[in-house]
């Protein structure tokens, strides 16, 4: 019965000494990352000083930009902390860069754009009830945009009435302040309805903040795959419709993270010379 006693007063000293953890931002990481959206992953540091555990309840969040709220929402999965201890709360939060764009117009025209986040911890604590803690992180993060792929034309190198040997000039350009690299591509060539070529890039491409470069790839085509086409050459013409379709393998490296991304390219129109 002592012992029991003993035990009860020891548990109500410790429940009358209860305190309020201390919570703080640690860092913000990057959990995936695109040309059309991305998912941050905020970590907070509770530090417990009690000698019981504790536990957080629930979150709430509010990612600013521009000091206009964006994208908020709440978490209520139950998550432990220790005890006399330093335990780490993860917040993400995910952007979607299309909403971004409708939302806050402006930022297309800027390289970074400013954040704040604004989160509420809600603990249950022993002895002092339901407690929310308010805390904040902020930042900058580059606005990502699209390698911008061009049509450059055809150059013919030779003509004659079996077929002719050309070269298809496209151009990629990089509009972000990060280096990006063209890591693979596939792509289908028309012309006038026919196709002309299917092919994949065989080299990666580096491309630094602005920069831009041309790709050329050889086209050897004979009387049949060119049609109609060959006759207007040979007569010195060259006016044809085109499209160019497939998909490109976009690698970056934004603030030390390195991510992969899988872009469209899809140019059409009539090429004359």
């Amino acid at each position: 019965m002592l012992c029991i006693f003993m035990s009860g007063c020891a548990l109500l000293r410790d429940l009358s000494n209860m305190v309020i953890p201390n919570i703080s931002f640690s860092r913000v990481g990057i959990d995936g990352f695109g040309f059309n959206e991305a998912t941050l992953l905020f970590e907070f540091d509770v530090d417990n000083p009690n000698p019981v555990g504790l536990t957080a309840k629930r979150y709430n969040y509010d990612f600013l930009i521009n000091n206009s709220s964006f994208v908020s929402g709440e978490h209520r999965d139950r998550v432990s902390i220790s005890r006399e201890a330093t335990s780490t709360l993860e917040v993400p939060v995910t952007i979607k860069f299309t909403e971004l764009y409708r939302a806050f117009s402006s930022v297309l025209q800027d390289d970074r754009f400013d954040y704040n986040l604004n989160t509420r911890f809600t603990f249950d604590i022993p002895g002092l009830g339901e407690q929310s803690l308010p805390i904040n992180a902020a930042g900058t993060l580059p606005v990502p945009k699209i390698p911008k792929f061009e049509f450059g034309g055809f150059d013919v190198n030779r003509v004659s009435l079996s077929g002719a040997d050309m070269e298809l000039r496209f151009k990629v350009s990089n509009p972000n302040v990060f280096p990006v690299s063209l890591l693979g591509a596939d792509y289908s060539l028309e012309v006038n309805g026919r196709n002309w070529l299917d092919t994949e890039l065989q080299n990666a491409i580096n491309l630094g903040s602005s920069e831009s470069s041309e790709i050329v790839i050889p086209v050897q085509l004979n009387a049949m795959q060119m049609g109609s086409v060959l006759g207007e050459l040979i007569a010195g013409e060259t006016n044809f419709d085109y499209r160019l379709t497939g998909n490109a393998n976009v690698g970056a490296e934004i603030e030390g993270f390195e991510f992969q991304d899988i872009i469209p390219i899809n140019l059409a129109g009539r090429f004359s010379q």
